[in-house]
């Protein structure tokens, strides 16, 4: 696998989820070493945005409209068998798999914004993350994924109203006060309701909480 050498990581993102996509860039350009270079909807809107080898990494949507990541892969590794790309989706599949594999510098991981984050920073740029333990697990997930999604589906069906509405104005960028201002409950209330939604969800922090929200299609809920 190649190891970028430098600190600047230029990246080109292709996802036909919007939200998804938001959310990853945005975590990414935390670091300020990085830098965006194409965000598309589609494999065919990145393939003819390449005009010269310039990515340190792409980043691609196994499952997309109008032209799919496989064959936009497919495409780049024509003339650039070199630059990584990393390429996800929502559960592990095998025949998917079994394809990539004989694709040089690929990084198959599951539609996790964190996951992607790890393997750039931790394989790509220095080798620090464990790829293959991670693939062997990865190989391993329709068992755990159907164990957790009965977890999380569980935790969701527990998902009052104003809880689902409480994640929706996280997302949206609200504050704690302007939340508050909205549902007519005081600032101390919302941060003790949001602390205990995290909890229950498993997550850490209100960045999290809004991960979540996004991963899970509440952004889009009409409740």
């Amino acid at each position: 696998m190649t190891t970028i050498l430098n600190k600047t990581v230029r990246f080109s993102i292709a996802d036909s989820d919007f939200y998804f996509k938001k959310i990853m860039i945005k975590m990414l350009l935390e670091n300020p070493f990085n830098m965006l270079l194409n965000d598309c909807n589609n494999g065919h809107e990145l393939i003819s945005r390449i005009y010269r080898k310039q990515e340190d990494v792409f980043i691609i949507e196994l499952f997309m409209p109008v032209l799919s990541g496989l064959e936009a892969i497919k495409f780049i590794r024509k003339n650039n068998p070199e630059t990584p790309i990393i390429t996800y989706s929502g559960t592990y599949q095998e025949d998917m798999a079994e394809i990539l594999e004989k694709i040089p510098n690929i990084y198959y991981c599951q539609k996790k914004s964190n996951i992607i984050k790890d393997i750039i920073k931790g394989q790509i740029t220095s080798q620090d993350f464990d790829y293959q333990a991670y693939s062997e697990s990865w190989k391993k997930q329709p068992l755990a994924v159907q164990e957790y999604m009965n977890r999380q589906k569980q935790n969701q069906e527990e998902l009052s109203p104003t809880e689902i509405q409480l994640m929706k104005f996280c997302y949206e960028g609200f504050s704690n006060k302007e939340i508050g201002e909205k549902l007519n409950l005081s600032t101390r209330t919302i941060d003790t309701y949001i602390n205990r939604l995290t909890e229950k969800l498993g997550v850490k922090t209100k960045l999290h909480l809004i991960r979540f929200c996004v991963e899970n299609g509440y952004y889009n809920s009409s409740m």
